[in-house]
């Protein structure tokens, strides 16, 4: 659970400032004990989590009016 928490909370940390926080991640599971081989792809799927909810949310406000792409 606590594990669980510091990821929530480095993920809105993050998500405040524009980034996604993939090197939150990868400190926190390491301080976890987790193997890199489990890490790397945990990382890799929270990072884009995070960016695509970041993306959308940015999306939805009317940043980005696609009309003019």
């Amino acid at each position: 659970m606590i594990l669980v928490a510091a990821l929530a909370l480095v993920a809105f940390l993050y998500a405040t400032v524009g980034h996604a926080g993939a090197s939150g991640y990868i400190a926190g599971l390491a301080l976890a004990g987790l193997p890199a081989e489990q890490i790397k792809p945990l990382a890799l799927i929270l990072n884009t989590v995070v960016a695509s909810v970041g993306c959308w949310n940015f999306l939805r406000a009317g940043h980005l009016p696609w009309r003019r792409i």
